[in-house]
C-alpha cells in the first residue's frame, strides 16, 4: 500500500506532462500497477487511477490513443470505477469495454446510452446479452439503426414496452419490419398492429407463425385505416394528401369494401369517394357526380357492383348521408328508395350499370338545366 501511495504522485506528475512520451510512460506505469498482484486499490485509489486515465485519454490524438490502449492492462484486471471511466471515453477507447465487459451494470450501460453519442449506443446494442432495462433505454432513443440492431440481437431481452416502441417505429421504417416480426417476444396482438404495413412474404410468415384468422386480419385492417386517418385528420379537406393515403392503401393491397365503414365513421367522405373510384376504376370526379345526382340509387348501384351485402349497404348509406357537415339530416324515405333500388339489382346488373356510367361520364355532367333521365336509373 505504501508503494501505491508513493507511486500515485509520480503518475499524476506524468499526467500533467502533455508530451507523447510522458503519456506512453504513464500507460506503462498504470499497467505495472494493475499487473502487481499485491497492489490492492482502495475505493479512493480507484477513483484517483480513474482520474489519471481520464487525463491520459482525453484531448489525445486518435493515433496516440491507439498506442495508449495497446499498453493498458486487460479489461478483466481493471477496477469497476476505471471500467466506467473507459465506457465514457471516445469510442475507440470505450468500444472494447462496452461490447464485452461483464463488469458494467445495467445502470452503467443506461448512463452511457443517455449521456454519450449514437456510436456508443450502437456498440451496446450489439452486446452478446442485453437486459430488458438496457434494451428499453436503447429503443427509446428513437434511433432506427439502434432499434434495428437491438431487434436483430437474439441475446437482447425485450420488454413489452420495447416491443411496442419498435413495432410502432416499424410502421414507418421498412428496415425494422422483418427483425421485429421474427422476435420471440412478438405475439398475435402486436403482429396484427404491423400486419398491413409489411410485404406479402412477411404476411405469409405471420399467418403461419400465429395462425391469424380472416376476421382478425379484417379487424387489423380497420384499425390500421382508422389510425392513418386519425393521424391525418387535419388534412381531411386536402385532396392531394388524401389521395396519397389511398395510394398507400392500394400499394398495400388494402383497398376493399371492408374499409368503407372505418373511413365513414371518421367522416372522411373524400377518401370514401376516392376508394370507391379506385375499386370501380372510375374517376373520383365521376363518383362525386353519381352520388350527387342520383343520391341513394347511385350508391346502391356502386355498392351492389362490389358485392356488398344489404346489411352493410344500410350502414354505408346511413354513415355517408348523416355525417356530412352543412347538410340536412337524411329523410327516412331516402333510405327506403335506396333499398328498393338495391333490391331491384343483382351484382351482374349493377356492374353493367356502372360500366355504362364509366363509358359515358358526360351523362352526369350538368348542362343547361338538364338532368339525368330518372327512368334510366336503377
Amino acid at each position: 500500500m505504501r508503494t501505491i501511495n508513493q507511486t500515485l504522485p509520480v503518475l499524476f506528475e506524468l499526467a500533467r506532462d502533455q508530451s507523447d512520451e510522458s503519456r506512453l510512460c504513464l500507460a506503462e506505469r498504470l499497467t505495472d500497477l494493475f499487473n502487481d498482484p499485491d497492489a490492492a486499490l482502495t475505493l479512493r485509489e480507484e477513483e484517483l487511477v480513474s482520474e489519471l486515465i481520464d487525463l491520459l485519454i482525453r484531448n489525445t490524438s486518435p493515433d496516440l490513443q491507439a498506442r495508449l490502449i495497446e499498453r493498458l492492462p486487460p479489461l478483466d484486471r481493471l477496477p469497476h470505477a476505471v471500467l466506467v471511466n473507459f465506457a465514457h471515453q471516445p469510442l475507440p477507447v470505450a468500444a472494447p469495454v462496452l461490447s464485452s465487459s461483464a463488469a458494467l451494470t445495467d445502470e452503467d450501460l443506461i448512463c452511457v446510452v443517455e449521456q454519450e453519442g449514437r456510436e456508443h449506443a450502437l456498440t451496446i446494442a450489439a452486446r452478446s446479452e442485453i437486459s430488458e432495462a438496457v434494451a428499453d433505454a436503447l429503443v427509446t432513443t428513437g434511433d432506427i439503426r439502434i432499434m434495428k440492431i437491438v431487434a436483430e440481437n437474439l441475446g437482447a431481452h425485450l420488454s413489452s414496452k420495447a416491443i411496442a416502441v419498435v413495432t410502432e417505429a416499424a410502421r414507418y421504417s421498412a428496415a425494422l419490419r422483418k427483425p421485429v416480426l421474427h422476435r420471440p417476444e412478438m405475439n398475435k396482438e402486436t403482429t396484427l398492429k404491423l400486419y398491413w404495413w409489411v410485404d406479402q412474404d412477411l404476411r405469409r410468415y405471420a399467418l403461419k407463425r400465429f395462425g391469424l384468422t380472416s376476421g382478425q386480419i379484417d379487424q387489423a385492417l380497420a384499425a390500421t385505416v382508422t389510425s392513418i386517418l386519425e393521424e391525418n385528420r387535419a388534412d381531411k379537406g386536402n385532396d392531394t394528401a388524401m389521395s396519397q393515403i389511398v395510394d398507400w392503401l392500394e400499394d398495400q393491397d388494402a383497398l376493399s369494401p371492408r374499409i368503407f365503414l372505418p373511413i365513414l365513421r371518421l367522416g372522411h367522405f373524400r377518401v370514401f369517394h376516392m376508394v370507391l373510384g379506385r375499386l370501380l376504376h372510375l374517376e373520383t370526379s365521376l363518383v362525386d357526380l353519381i352520388l350527387a345526382e342520383t343520391g341513394g340509387r347511385g350508391l346502391a348501384a356502386l355498392c351492389r357492383s362490389l358485392g356488398i351485402e344489404k346489411a352493410a349497404f344500410i350502414s354505408i348509406f346511413l354513415l355517408s348521408h348523416n355525417g356530412k357537415p352543412d347538410e340536412p339530416l337524411m329523410n327516412p324515405r331516402d333510405l327506403t328508395h335506396a333499398l328498393a333500388s338495391f333490391d331491384r339489382m343483382d351484382t351482374k346488373t349493377a356492374r353493367q350499370v356502372v360500366e355504362s356510367w364509366s363509358a359515358n361520364p358526360r351523362y352526369f355532367k350538368p348542362s343547361e338545366d338538364t338532368s339525368p333521365d330518372e327512368e334510366s336509373l336503377p
